[in-house]
């Protein structure tokens, strides 16, 4: 199974997301949305796991949780990763020490269970679309018209997703989740 920790987003955000994808739909020759239900901030992506192998990762989950406090996420501004002519199109997240901080819980646990360590630096963003390719050619052009949004929302727990197809749309499905849980007067 294809696993990854992520961060779940309330329903204001989800929605005030999917209208954002909404406006780039009309400025896009071809692009893949995420799911409106799909939407969420990736914490860390595992890959393929045998199922026997999730009570650790429920484990490292827990262990993480208990180490950090809830904390607010702001967005920003759209971006892209530009392959080609074809784009990943996602929205940006405030630098954020809390964050950074969860980031790196996750990561030391996954090391100290013996699991290989991430090798690309973290770049919280929240994928909206996929194979993105905008109507003038040009992505930049497409996310120089979108205004950043002023938008923030609360981080209380984290939760292990697996991701699986479903009569043939891309599904994400809690597998557990866990709330931060540590007293910031600690």
């Amino acid at each position: 199974m294809r696993i990854f920790y992520a961060i779940e987003l309330d329903e204001k955000t989800k929605n005030l997301l999917s209208k954002e994808q909404d406006r780039l739909k009309t400025q896009a020759l071809k692009a893949n949305m995420t799911r409106t239900e799909n939407l969420h901030l990736t914490l860390r992506f595992i890959g393929e796991v045998n199922p026997s192998y999730i009570p650790v990762f429920t484990n490292i989950q827990n262990a993480v949780a208990s180490k950090c406090s809830p904390f607010q996420l702001s967005l920003t501004e759209p971006g892209a990763f530009i392959r080609g002519n074809r784009s990943i199109i996602w929205w940006g997240i405030e630098p954020n020490a809390a964050l950074h901080r969860l980031y790196k819980e996750i990561e030391e646990q996954i090391r100290k269970n013996g699991f290989p360590a991430e090798q690309r630096p973290y770049t919280p963003h929240i994928t909206l679309a996929r194979d993105f390719a905008a109507r003038t050619g040009n992505t930049e052009d497409v996310l120089n018209n979108i205004k950043p949004l002023n938008h923030s929302f609360s981080v209380k727990s984290i939760s292990l997703m697996e991701s699986t197809r479903i009569e043939g749309k891309l599904t994400y499905i809690r597998l557990c989740s866990a709330a931060l849980k540590k007293n910031k007067t600690d």
